[in-house]
């Protein structure tokens, strides 16, 4: 979808509302953040639309429905005026995808040009993350690069994920043999610690707040993604991009095409095997200059390209242009 503004301003007083019945941290990224920049972009622009979300539909007819993950009841909106958001579990709704006008993979590619194949009007826009998470980073390698940060591996993920992350187990068990390490596992689980050999891993409740904390404290994160098909091919760089964000480089998995295009273009390294995962570690572990280049490299890919202000244009765009 493109960010560029549009041709022709729609005038026309417009009612969107974005549907998100559930509680998901999706709603957060696709929705919540983006929503208050959108709003600022129209007003700007003079539109005199109303944006509104909540989990309930609105009492009230709509021009567009957008539907986070989720099918409204038949007929209430017009098919042509409804549109599908799918970050991901594309399976809830595969089957009933003709009830959209227009269906939007919101992660990723891969998953938009399989929507494309089925339905005449899928669109992709990226994952992106919020300002301020980026001027937060900015300021974090400001302030202390990760060479020079305490020795610590970050991991983040909900308790699903963990299963990418036990499986290089051996590979940080390894690592830790020769190297002074913490391993820091953010997720849904209480507090607690555990060995992993000689590797002190310390599990911390997941929170956005914790995770930018720990993020500036962390040398360097590791993103494996999980075995399965949907949970790897299909996913986006979106765990990556993240640390990034707030200044923390990453080495992500080679299993994901979104991971390697990002990678790739911060200069970052992916891995998939143990024996690369366990090189990729020992690279930028002990090559404080390259460790400091990558991170700023991403960081800047990520405030150029994967801004939440893009979004917004985006969304600016397709109000406009439908």
């Amino acid at each position: 979808m493109p960010a560029e503004a549009p041709d022709v301003l729609n005038r026309r007083p417009l009612r969107i509302h974005f549907w998100t019945p559930h509680a998901w941290y999706s709603t957060l990224i696709h929705v919540d953040r983006v929503l208050p920049l959108l709003r600022e972009q129209a007003a700007r622009l003079g539109l005199p639309w109303q944006i509104t979300s909540g989990d309930r539909l609105p009492e009230t007819p709509v021009d567009w429905l957008l539907c986070l993950k989720s099918v409204p009841p038949a007929r209430f909106c017009p098919v042509e005026r409804t549109v599908l958001l799918v970050p991901d579990d594309a399976d809830r709704v595969w089957g009933r995808l003709q009830r959209f006008g227009h269906v939007v993979s919101v992660t990723s590619q891969t998953l938009a040009s399989l929507l494309g194949a089925v339905h005449p009007r899928a669109w992709f826009m990226d994952e992106t993350e919020s300002p301020e998470w980026i001027e937060h980073g900015r300021r974090a390698l400001g302030e202390a690069p990760p060479s020079v940060r305490p020795p610590l591996l970050l991991w983040h993920g909900t308790d699903k994920s963990l299963d990418g992350l036990r499986t290089v187990r051996p590979v940080l068990e390894a690592f830790a043999r020769e190297t002074d390490v913490e391993l820091v596992v953010l997720t849904g689980h209480a507090a607690r610690m555990e060995r992993w050999g000689r590797l002190p891993v310390r599990h911390v409740s997941w929170s956005p707040e914790a995770l930018v904390a720990l993020a500036v404290q962390a040398r360097l994160s590791i993103a494996p993604a999980r075995p399965t098909l949907a949970d790897s091919y299909l996913k986006n760089a979106g765990r990556v991009r993240r640390l990034f964000a707030v200044g923390c480089p990453a080495i992500g998995d080679a299993r994901v095409a979104d991971v390697v295009e990002f990678s790739k273009a911060c200069g970052a390294p992916v891995a998939q095997t143990h024996e690369q995962w366990l090189a990729a570690l020992r690279q930028l572990w002990h090559e404080p200059a390259r460790l400091d280049e990558i991170a700023r490299s991403g960081h800047a890919l990520v405030a150029k390209r994967y801004s939440t202000v893009r979004t917004a244009a985006q969304w600016l765009w397709f109000f406009c242009s439908q």
